[in-house]
């Protein structure tokens, strides 16, 4: 996810490198991408999400996030924490 946001130039590498360092604990490193995207612009948001569209393994959390219409970014890091981002 980091690496795919990262290459779409919607993450820094400072922010990339902050997230690899949690490569060990997954856990961690979803927190830490979420709250770096929940300090950004709607467009990393965005961005986000279309990375979640596309990743085999994370659609179900896209459909989760988008199935009532976007309504901000409020719910996000709980929404994404409780399946497992």
């Amino acid at each position: 996810m980091a690496v795919n946001m990262f290459q779409r130039n919607a993450l820094t590498l400072k922010e990339l490198q902050s997230i690899q360092w949690f490569s060990d604990r997954p856990v961690e490193a979803a927190e830490t991408l979420l709250n770096i995207i929940m300090e950004q612009p709607d467009a990393i948001y965005l961005c986000f999400l279309d990375v979640l569209k596309h990743a085999a393994d994370q659609q179900h959390i896209y459909h989760m996030l988008v199935q009532d219409g976007y309504k901000g970014r409020e719910n996000m890091h709980v929404s994404c924490l409780s399946v497992g981002l």
